[in-house]
């Protein structure tokens, strides 16, 4: 730091240091997305001054003396100014130096520094100057500060600067102790002058800020714009349904109702307020296949700090709405350090363990209301049995599936996977489910028909999700019963099949040639034919490898463009089928018949439009229908 002048009661013209200069370029290009958040740095700052007068005051009380603690903002668009005044502690000549020309110390530091035990506790400040003051020049050509220090010896000093390599200090006349921050704006930064435009960012990062901030109104008299208790720093006691329902929409922008409300504080090695909502209904664009946003709001020590928080739940929340107000992050805190802090991802794994908690809460004790959460949600919470390890038994209990067996006429009931096992038949050992589009696709599908007949009931899980938490996911098991897909492997029903299981044995050697005949017809489509276990009405099935990829996940995959594996399945067909069995005997009759590689083809085609896929020529499908209506329908009777 170079000195021109060293009479102190003069002015001194001074260099910034290195490292501060470095920083300062830093601030102003880097640091901040938008240019606004100046104002609410200068707030914070404000704030963080009259918070450390009330401090000091409780030791020395002539300090405050019983005025008012307030934060006032001005504008002129004339002169193209901004100014932020408050009545808090000030700043001495010196205090301004090491606070002002030396960003790296910046005064909350120091101030925090010299405390201890139950004083860093108490105090819940950040102090007067932290590094956000230097934003101002993203926006101004020139600074000035005019403080004094209260209950100092000192007069006022004037500390100006062009946000560049060096800046003035010298002495000054105000009125009471506090600081004035006036902000001469850039001359295309004239916006930040309107007082419409001030008050609004008042109002969008600072609204909850504990001190009044006064701003002059379209007359000219100054009015509190900003509430200064928020809502979630309120006891929950004192809070109404009514408030709740209107912080959610004017505050947080949501729409129609909620579900419920978690307001909470935590207390003890973390410190932070969090007041959550889960909505009644999803929003529009919650499935959005673009950035996906989330809906709570990040302030520290009441100042907002950013939206669409992401870092604070994991993506399968993100239609939780609310607001989380954290004592122990600095103000200057960025995107980028919120992904590696280990206070946020400890407040993170709190509010996912208080939103499951709630969840549970309300699926035993309201199981009506969960109901209706889970239609809307359901499908999004799913995704964390893929990505949250950590709560993947939490969230299994949570997890609801449409069922074979609906008690309900408009067919949406929903069980969980405690009660489809505590309703199993007494010999069944496994868990069974189909995917599938939805509801009216699983139904049709010939798979299920020896389910029915069995009265063993079966999982549709016709959400996209599906595939992948089951599948890829990993969630093999619950409760020591695995999970098996009716449409996959060699059908083992245990006692439960044993009947049909003779009957398969037996018909597996009678319809051995003809299984040989048809795989060699469908050799360029099929792995193998087999009878099957699982049919009653169907002339055929397809059923895919234990480990392949299954018929509704190919078209899935297929629909967004991936590549999918090559997997040829097995053809069961239905032994007690007529269909299988007069192609059977017109094969004995003459295994090289030219009609048997069309009906075989026929039946191959059906089997796929059952299971909703096209047919492997809808064209060709086509010709070898109406041949054989044609022929049929030339038989005379």
């Amino acid at each position: 730091m170079q000195t021109q002048n060293l009479n102190q009661s003069q002015s001194q013209n001074l260099e910034f240091q290195t490292e501060a200069k470095q920083l300062l370029h830093l601030m102003i290009h880097s640091l901040y997305s938008h240019k606004e958040v100046f104002l609410r740095e200068l707030v914070s700052n404000a704030s963080d001054a009259l918070d450390k007068l009330r401090f000091e005051a409780l030791t020395n009380p002539a300090l405050n003396a019983g005025a008012e603690l307030a934060i006032r903002v001005a504008v002129d668009k004339d002169a193209k100014t901004v100014t932020v005044s408050d009545n808090g502690i000030g700043m001495t000549r010196e205090e301004a130096i090491e606070n002002l020309g030396t960003i790296a110390r910046s005064g909350s530091k120091a101030f925090l520094e010299k405390m201890t035990g139950d004083q860093r506790a108490d105090s819940n400040l950040i102090g007067q100057f932290g590094v956000g003051f230097y934003s101002a020049f993203m926006v101004a050509n020139r600074v000035r500060v005019v403080t004094k220090r209260a209950g100092g010896d000192g007069g006022a000093v004037a500390w100006e600067s062009g946000g560049e390599n060096s800046y003035t200090i010298s002495d000054a006349e105000k009125e009471g102790h506090g600081t004035d921050v006036v902000v001469y704006l850039k001359e295309d930064e004239g916006e930040y002058a309107d007082l419409w435009q001030a008050r609004s960012l008042i109002k969008k990062y600072s609204d909850f800020i504990a001190f009044p901030i006064y701003l002059p109104n379209d007359k000219g008299e100054n009015e509190v714009v900003n509430q200064t208790k928020p809502l979630w720093l309120r006891p929950a006691s004192e809070v109404t349904p009514e408030q709740y329902e209107e912080f959610y929409h004017q505050a947080l922008g949501g729409y129609g109702k909620t579900l419920c409300a978690m307001h909470s504080k935590a207390e003890g090695v973390l410190e932070y307020s969090s007041l959550l909502f889960i909505p009644a209904q999803p929003a529009f664009d919650l499935f959005s296949s673009f950035e996906r946003k989330h809906g709570v709001k990040l302030y520290v020590r009441r100042v907002f700090i950013m939206d669409n928080c992401k870092e604070l739940l994991p993506e399968y929340l993100r239609f939780v709405r609310g607001v989380v107000d954290s004592e122990d992050l600095p103000l200057n805190v960025s995107r980028e350090m919120l992904q590696k802090n280990a206070v946020i991802e400890r407040m993170s794994k709190a509010l996912v363990s208080k939103i499951l908690g709630k969840l549970t809460e309300m699926a035993e004790g309201d199981p009506a209301a969960y109901k209706d959460f889970w239609k809307g949600f359901g499908a999004v919470l799913k995704e964390g049995l893929y990505n949250d390890y950590e709560n993947r038994e939490k969230l299994l209990e949570l997890a609801r599936f449409q069922s074979s067996i609906c008690e309900s006429e408009s067919g949406d009931d929903f069980v969980s996977l405690k009660q489809y096992a505590g309703r199993m038949r007494e010999e069944q050992k496994d868990i069974y489910y189909i995917t599938a589009e939805n509801r009216a696709v699983a139904e049709k599908s010939p798979h299920l028909e020896i389910f029915r007949a069995k009265s063993i009931e079966v999982l549709y899980l016709v959400d996209p999700v599906d595939e992948w938490i089951i599948g890829m996911g990993g969630i093999g098991e619950y409760d020591g019963k695995q999970l098996k897909s009716i449409t996959k492997g060699d059908l083992d029903l245990g006692n439960l099949g044993k009947e049909e299981a003779e009957k398969r044995e037996a018909a597996q050697a009678e319809l051995k040639g003809l299984s040989g005949r048809i795989k060699e017809i469908l050799a360029d489509a099929i792995e193998d034919v087999r009878v099957t276990g699982r049919l009653k009405d169907s002339p055929a099935c397809l059923v895919a490898g234990d480990q392949s990829v299954g018929a509704h996940l190919e078209k899935m995959m297929k629909a967004m463009g991936q590549a999918v594996p090559v997997s040829k399945r097995v053809l069961e067909i239905n032994a007690e089928h007529p269909i299988i069995k007069n192609i059977n005997t017109r094969y004995g009759e003459a295994p090289d018949d030219p009609e048997l590689a069309d009906w075989v083809r026929l039946i191959h085609d059906g089997a796929l439009i059952a299971e909703g896929k096209p047919a492997a020529d809808a064209a060709v499908y086509l010709k070898r229908v109406n041949a054989m209506l044609e022929k049929a329908s030339a038989k005379k009777y």
